[in-house]
């Protein structure tokens, strides 16, 4: 059974953090590493992780001094993973019992080196909104339309493709995934093995914000040419507006 190392960035999770922390432990796939990196929070993120820690051997904290931000915690945690497999989890967000197991099997089944999955979007009472459904497959053209991998369900093989490290820009998640992409294709699990809590601070709720992280990160992608980023920008506004019908 093969390693997989989980990367959680935590600012300020006390209310969140434990459940999120708990949904791994219920794993049924259980070689795991949970890397939790903690933004200099001011509130009681630090103890209850430690709690967690204590107990179970697999939990790691460390601290990010200088609230850096998400990416860089996430980072920090990707240069110390030890894992075959890179998974990812926010400290607000939870994931089903099967999630590990059932990814690692279809990669191995379909042979190739990332997996995603649909998701539950959930609210801060925990009641389902809707299911983000996805892709059964995310080759780079799709990738390049959408974003096609929710970062809470992503999954990929870092022993074959190396390690994909965040940028300090909009859309991080964005950003490495395609990068990821770009080496390997997806294979989807097309039952919701997670939960994302829609938080009404959330910063990727600006739609226009986030249209514009999106143009800038096709702009700067080697591959794609000037007149395909057009393209591929207006596929992701049809994309964004069909969504919301």
């Amino acid at each position: 059974m093969s390693l997989v190392s989980i990367i959680m960035p935590a600012f300020n999770a006390e209310k969140t953090i434990e459940n999120s922390i708990r949904s791994i432990q219920n794993q049924s796939y259980t070689n795991w590493e949970l890397l939790v990196t903690d933004d200099s929070s001011t509130d009681s993120t630090a103890k209850i992780v430690q709690e967690l820690a204590s107990n179970d051997k697999r939990i790691k904290y460390t601290l990010n001094k200088g609230a850096s931000g998400a990416w860089s915690a996430r980072n920090n945690s990707i240069k110390v993973a030890q894992g075959e497999y890179i998974a990812f989890l926010d400290s607000d967000d939870t994931w089903l019992p099967n999630k590990l197991k059932a990814q690692i099997e279809a990669m191995n089944i379909h042979n190739v080196n990332a997996s995603h999955s649909a998701y539950y979007r959930v609210n801060e009472s925990g009641d389902v909104l809707n299911i983000k459904k996805i892709k059964s497959r995310v080759t780079l053209k799709d990738m390049l339309k959408q974003n096609c991998i929710g970062n809470l369900t992503g999954i990929y093989n870092a022993k074959l493709l190396g390690k994909f490290y965040q940028q300090h820009i909009g859309h991080e998640d964005y950003a490495m995934w395609l990068n990821i992409i770009e080496k390997t294709d997806s294979i989807g699990i097309e039952e919701p093995v997670a939960n994302y809590l829609v938080a009404t601070n959330s910063l990727s709720s600006n739609k226009f914000k986030a249209a514009m992280w999106h143009f800038k990160i096709l702009k700067s992608s080697n591959k794609v040419g000037p007149l395909s980023v057009w393209y591929y920008f207006l596929c992701y506004v049809v994309n964004a507006v069909e969504s919301r019908v």
